[in-house]
Formats: structure tokens, sequence, C-alpha cells
């Protein structure tokens, strides 16, 4: 049997065809035709029928290919599927852009069905990759009409997460302000270990001639990021009051004596609590007496406590708990010292790390450039 281009474009779902790669009579698998003669110059592959690559994708599907597919076959989470899948697919992409562009990932973009290298992507997400215009008919016909991120279905998406995270977060709204921090965190966490992870790929490519950029290093920079920013989120909370909510990294594998101790202080976290958190508590008081100047009826509303408020009192529970000096307390202050120490390692190291980077590509480029020059020959 020969499968031609208006039979496989719309195959046939009885069982005996298995997903219209077989003949639904004699159950016979379909091939391919011999292909037409081209015309001069013609270099495209829109003449042949099916590509033996895309008949072996749909017999070995990918993973997520099955995923989505088991999804959008019940229709009553076709409509769900774009908006709780479409943003999850938007920030992966994002995030490999990023590890890309840091030097961690080297691998391109692959193909949504038969994963090869893709050359095209839809006009429309800008989210989903093909390697040929038969793979796309494919999956289009398949799985992406159902899935396709509209503009309009960004609400939809706002209002899913927004109440998702509500319901996973409840004290969002007793303390915003400390959740986007959390946020925030997160966000600097992965660009931080992405320009270490990517400079030290870097450094071993050079030197020594190793390349560890790939899914390894992917995995390690996003475990990486999720470690230092629950490390700092843990800080966050200490500084407005919760001091117990300090990790200490360096005292999980350490006796109970010696997180006992007094901490010490070097002169890196002396000048991060003049320069940082002391000027942090100054703002954080200055907004909090601009409430007041908003008026009685916003302050009720806006202020954490349902007394009467005075012009003594601070309206913001975080601007009451605000603590510069958390990390010397006696209770929990060597834990919060020993996170403190790492995190601005951390990103002393980073910093260092895109510095002597930028130095390094400024450094090979006039290099480029002297090379290229030449005097001029009479």
């Amino acid at each position: 049997h020969y499968l031609c281009v208006e039979q496989w474009r719309c195959r046939s779902n009885h069982p005996t065809a298995r997903n219209g790669l077989n003949c639904e009579t004699c159950e016979g698998v379909y091939t391919l035709p011999p292909p037409p003669s081209r015309p001069v110059g013609q270099t495209h592959d829109d003449w042949e029928a099916m590509p033996p690559h895309v008949l072996a994708a749909l017999r070995r599907p990918h993973i997520t290919w099955q995923v989505v597919a088991a999804i959008v076959r019940r229709r009553w989470l076709r409509p769900l599927a774009p908006v709780i899948i479409s943003p999850i697919v938007a920030l992966y992409c994002r995030a490999r852009r990023l590890l890309k562009k840091r030097g961690v990932s080297r691998r391109r973009w692959a193909c949504s069905l038969c994963r090869r290298r893709a050359r095209w992507k839809c006009v429309r997400c800008l989210r989903s990759y093909y390697c040929s215009r038969q793979c796309q008919n494919v999956s289009w016909h398949i799985v992406h009409k159902h899935v396709c991120y509209k503009p309009a279905r960004f609400w939809w998406s706002v209002v899913v997460y927004g109440v998702t995270t509500i319901a996973c977060f409840p004290g969002i709204f007793k303390d915003p302000f400390i959740y986007d921090l959390g946020v925030l965190s997160l966000l600097a966490s992965f660009t931080i270990t992405g320009i270490i992870g990517g400079g030290v790929a870097q450094c071993l490519k050079k030197f020594n001639g190793v390349d560890i950029r790939g899914r390894a290093l992917e995995a390690i920079v996003v475990l990486s990021t999720l470690l230092l920013a629950w490390i700092t989120w843990g800080l966050v909370w200490a500084f407005f009051g919760e001091s117990n909510q300090c990790l200490g990294v360096n005292f999980l594998f350490s006796s109970r004596s010696d997180i006992n101790q007094k901490p010490h202080v070097g002169i890196h976290l002396t000048t991060l609590h003049s320069l940082f958190f002391r000027p942090a508590k100054v703002l954080i008081s200055m907004l909090d007496k601009m409430l007041f100047k908003t008026g009685p009826h916003i302050t009720k509303i806006i202020c954490s406590n349902n007394t009467e408020i005075t012009e003594n009192d601070a309206c913001l529970r975080m601007a009451r708990n605000a603590n510069p000096d958390f990390f010397l307390s006696d209770t929990d202050g060597p834990k919060c010292t020993a996170d403190l120490n790492l995190v601005t390692a951390v990103w002393f190291t980073a910093s260092a790390v895109l510095v002597s980077g930028q130095l390094f590509k400024r450094r090979e480029r006039e290099r480029r450039a002297a090379g290229r020059h030449r005097p001029h020959q009479d």
C-alpha cells in the first residue's frame, strides 16, 4: 500500500489501523511511493509524500509527544491544555536561551516530532520547532493545533496559575513583599549559577579541551539554582524576623556544639551590614511612614493590625519585624552567618567570572582585529 499526501493528512482512526500507520483492511504497513521527478533547481522536499523519519517518529514517538497526545486525546482537557502547558514551555524556552547564552547548553533546538535538528518554528506561538514541513503538518493535525498558544489565552493562564499560587502559598496575602523577594531570588539565583556554570565550562574547554556542556551541566545548574534560592529566601525571612528559617548549610554535617558557638563575622559581612541591611531597614521605615499619609480609610486596609494606628506605630508587619542584626543573634545567628557566607561567596565568584569573561572576550576581539589589519601596499 502506498501512502500519499491526502491519505496521511486524514489518517484513519480505526483500531486496526494503529493510529493510521497501517491499512485498516489488511493491517499492512504503509510504504512510500517512489518520489516523483523534481524540476530542475528544486531542492526542497515538498515532493515526497512522507519522509522515513516522520514514519519512524510516529511509530516510536518521544515521551513528551506521548504525554501531550494523551492529554489532547481527551476532549475535556483540550481547552485547558494550552492554558497549562504553554507557560511551562515558554519558561523552558527562556531558560534554555539564557543557559545557551551563558555557555551552559550546547544543544540546538530539536524537532517536536522526530527530535532531529530543527530549522523552523511555529509562527504563532514561536515555541514549537520543526525540521521539515511534513513534521509540522503531522504535529499540527495531531497535537499542536490543540496546544498552540494564542495571545487571547494569556489571561486564562494568569487566572489559573494565580489561583494555584494562592492555594499553594496561603501566606502571600499576609506578606506579599517577602514572596516577591522570593521570586526575585529565584531569578537571580538562576542567573548567578548560569554564569558560574558557563565560566567553568569555558575554562575547561579552553585550557583542558574538555567540553562538559550539555544535559548534565544543565541539571547541575538547575539543582544549584533551587538550593541557592532556598537559602536566599531563608535569609529574607530571617531579615524580617523569622531567623529560624535559616538553613545553615555549613552546619548540616557538623556537631551540635559547633552550631551553638558564637558566629564569626568577617569584614565582608560587616560591610554588607553597613551598606545593605541598615539602608534596607531605613527604606522600609520610610515606606511605612508614607503609608500613614494615604488617609485613614486606606491605612485600615493596608496596615496589618486592626487596632487604632498612630504615627509611632508601624503599619506593615515587615517594618515592625525587620532586623538588620539577625545574623548576630545567639540562637540562630551561626546558621544565618553560614548562609550569608555561602551566598556572598557565590555572588563574588559569579562577579569575578563575569568580569574575567568580559575581559577575555575584549582581548579576543582586539587580537582578531589586529590579525585582520594589514598594512597598505602600493
